[in-house]
């Protein structure tokens, strides 16, 4: 069974729920990075299951995401990981959420009570 969160709230994708998919890849180089995301017309569940893919519940969740992703300061190089197709990281036990994602989840919350 495959579960779909959303990429930025984290909330689970119910079967009869219609959500936005899109395509993300970034590219570090030596001397430039490149950030891009593909917004699809339609969610299809063949593109969904692809690594590069990216789900989101609703309109807020892709526009805070996509600000967080273009965000105007250039990524510190302590910040970038460069993986080679050797090195496997481990996935991450806690996940920090920000002020505006929580914000997000309550007013969910609040609008599901």
């Amino acid at each position: 069974m495959i579960r779909f969160d959303c990429d930025w709230c984290r909330r689970t994708k119910a079967a009869d729920e219609i959500w936005i998919l899109g395509l993300a890849a970034e590219a570090v180089g030596v001397t430039a990075a490149r950030r891009e995301i593909t917004i699809l017309p339609a969610w299809n569940r063949d593109t969904a299951v692809h690594p590069l893919a990216v789900h989101f519940c609703c309109e807020e969740c892709k526009v805070d995401y996509m600000a967080q992703l273009f965000n105007d300061r250039p990524a510190l190089a302590s910040d970038v990981v460069l993986e080679t197709t050797t090195t496997r990281r481990a996935p991450a036990k806690s996940r920090r959420v920000s002020s505006s994602q929580a914000k997000h989840r309550a007013r969910r919350k609040k609008r599901a009570a």
